[in-house]
């Protein structure tokens, strides 16, 4: 039995195995309501003005219409240990405006329908907690630094509160004082992973994926899941797209998918020599008229061109996926501003697509399995200052997506550079040989049972995690007490995208020239993280607080540029796309912070936050929210949440997914 299991077991034959261990319960509750609608028009991630299917416009609309009813049981469980008692909390909730994966209960969300379940107990000295539960460490505002030990629900970014988005998980927690008046924390959890929009969802092998993924469409879908799941511009579409496209080139009588010639010379024009020229002459006119070679080339793809009277077969409705994008009639192919997959294909010869005739994908997810261990260290020195040091051996809750050929069978491919120019092959061993492959190799290619299959596998690492924090007060003349406090977190081992756009190195030649295996990989990665923060108060018991944040990733990878043998550099996970040429990632990523919280009414009893983040490069989050109390038990609240800036930051992307909030909160 796994130890998460035994854990489960312990804590429910501890709360359950006493006849009376619900005679004297206290139960309390809140049912909360909430309605979401949008403020502002327009496309959500994975549309655009030009390639656009089922990802509408979208107007202000309501997109959320969620009831949540919380249930808390606390009591004591005598008959078993004395002074041991127990803590339950149940969650129905339902979205009616949610799509088909968020509308209710979902284990390992916020949705959970158990959501915490736990028993505490003294052992020899020390406060033991064992259940599903949650542990808090660190306090950054807007940001998890320390705070690691439960994995969290990204689904509305970080719009919801942290104790809320938190995902309670299976653990033991043990806590002893010592005498100095610190403590000494161990922990042993269950490993889950975030739940993220557009991650996640297994997707079945096959040539179309636009209803698999239950997440298309979703408000918080990042631009970095977008890529690989996406709709539109998601490779798990793109990759099929290219499958029928390279079908549609092999069926040219002129041998287009046998010519070492690149689709950036055929796109170009002025290819006499080709006898490309020949292809769409009966869309041209006569031949070397000067009609755009990238219109031609695009009409290939989309089944549009003739030749001998008859349509090219294979290549249908390629239009709604982002795989080339001159159908206004204009030639907008441009590979040094490549936003749609055959520019960034520009140095692939068409040789290297009889790989990918009739190609399929495949999404596949490795659930996030072992177990966390920790230890926290807190106590505080005699002038007053607090510190921690905590220590985390974990699974990174955050995914990581590899990339890897089979074939239809399930055998590895391997990525083969051909004698014939840079074609590639795809075989079955690194040493297959160098010859132009035929799309009928038993190793790769189209025919019925030997299509190559695109597999994305999406894991989680285990890494390590060594940090620790501190805060103290300071009294000062203008501005009275001020708390200065701080967080570090030093992280090893994190699987990190690197890229590989171009390469002359044996058979990793990169994305520009279709070897895609070798072009999105993950590295291991160091980072250091930290937080430092003040807090004052003013205005009348106004609390305001400050933050300069700093994410040092210390394995950078920046080498050349488009013009260099080597152009290879670290991704972006949260922003690169197809459409803002894959962004890479900076070294040293710097956010601020500003949090306002202030009581107001008669009394005190009503109260407003606003928190404001700045994201370097120009990404900006403001987040406005109030409580107002109607009586003891019911509360109002609403909420605005504004994205902006540029496009292409990790806030500034979610700019179509502004929103504001109102609901009803009654507790009892």
């Amino acid at each position: 039995m796994k130890k998460q299991n035994l854990i489960l077991s312990a804590a429910l034959v501890a709360v359950f195995s006493a006849s009376t261990a619900f005679a004297e319960a206290e139960v309390t509750g809140k049912i909360v309501h909430e309605s979401s609608a949008f403020t502002q028009t327009g496309q959500g991630i994975g549309a655009s003005d030009v390639w656009y299917s089922k990802l509408d416009t979208h107007d202000k609309d309501v997109f959320k219409v969620s009831t949540q009813a919380k249930i808390f049981i606390d009591g004591d469980i005598d008959s078993v240990t004395e002074g041991m008692t127990y803590h339950v909390e149940l969650n129905a909730s339902n979205d009616a405006k949610g799509l088909s994966g968020y509308k209710g209960h979902e284990t390992s969300t916020q949705r959970d329908a158990l959501r915490e379940a736990y028993v505490d107990t003294e052992v020899s000295g020390f406060s033991v907690r064992t259940g599903k539960q949650q542990v808090v460490w660190g306090t950054a505002d807007g940001m998890k630094l320390l705070d690691a030990i439960n994995p969290t629900d990204y689904t509305e970014m970080a719009q919801n509160q942290m104790e809320d988005s938190r995902i309670p998980v299976w653990m033991i927690n043990a806590e002893k004082d010592i005498d100095s008046g610190g403590s000494f924390q161990f922990i042993i959890s269950e490993a889950k992973g975030n739940k993220i929009a557009g991650l996640g969802n297994k997707i079945a092998k096959g040539t179309e994926h636009d209803d698999a993924s239950s997440d298309q469409g979703h408000a918080f879908m990042m631009k970095g899941a977008d890529m690989i799941t996406g709709q539109v511009n998601g490779m798990m579409n793109i990759g099929p797209a290219l499958g029928r496209a390279a079908n549609s080139f092999f069926s040219v009588s002129a041998g287009l998918s046998q010519s070492p010639a690149t689709v950036s010379a055929f796109a170009d024009g002025n290819q006499s020599s080709t006898g490309f020229e020949t292809v769409c002459n009966n869309d041209r006119g006569a031949a070397g008229a000067n009609t755009s070679d990238a219109i031609c080339l695009y009409k290939i793809v989309n089944n549009e061109v003739a030749e001998n009277g008859a349509l090219w077969g294979g290549a249908a409705n390629l239009d709604k996926y982002n795989i080339l994008d001159s159908n206004d009639n204009n030639n907008k192919y441009n590979a040094d501003e490549p936003d749609s997959m055959f520019e960034y294909l520009d140095q692939t010869v068409f040789g290297t697509f009889d790989a990918f005739v009739d190609m399929t994908t495949e999404y596949r997810v490795k659930e996030a399995d072992g177990e966390n261990i920790g230890f926290k260290f807190r106590d505080a020195t005699e002038g007053g200052l607090n510190y921690s040091l905590n220590y985390l051996n974990s699974i990174d809750p955050n995914p990581y997506v590899e990339f890897n050929w089979e074939n239809q069978a399930g055998t590895k491919l391997y990525e083969v550079k051909s004698t014939v120019g840079d074609a590639l092959r795809l075989c079955t061993t690194v040493d297959c040989g160098g010859g132009l492959v035929n799309h009928t190799d038993n190793a790769v290619g189209g025919s019925a049972g030997v299509a190559a299959n695109g597999v994305f596998t999406e894991k989680h690492a285990r890494i390590h995690n060594l940090g620790g924090s501190f805060d103290t007060a300071i009294e000062t003349k203008a501005l009275g007490p001020v708390v200065l406090r701080g967080e570090a977190l030093y992280q090893k081992d994190v699987m990190t995208p690197v890229v590989l756009r171009q390469s002359t190195d044996g058979n990793a030649l990169g994305l520009k020239k279709g070897y895609f295996a070798s072009a999105f990989q993950n590295h291991k990665t160091d980072y250091f993280k930290y937080v430092v923060g003040a807090d004052v108060t003013a205005l009348t018991n106004m609390m305001i607080s400050a933050q300069f944040i700093q994410i040092r990733n210390l394995d950078y990878v920046n080498e050349g540029n488009k013009d260099s043998d080597l152009w290879k550099y670290t991704g972006d996970t949260a922003v690169m796309s197809l459409s803002n040429n894959i962004k890479r990632a900076e070294k040293d990523k710097e956010f601020y912070s500003l949090f306002l919280s202030k009581p107001f009414g008669a009394s005190g009893e009503h109260r407003w936050n606003n928190i404001l983040m700045y994201e370097e490069n120009d990404g900006f989050w403001n987040r406005l929210d109030a409580e107002f109390s109607i009586d003891d038990n019911t509360q109002a609240m609403l909420e605005w949440n504004e994205y902006f800036g540029d496009e292409d930051t990790q806030f500034g992307q979610l700019a179509k997914s502004s929103n504001i909030q109102v609901g009803v909160k009654y507790s009892f």
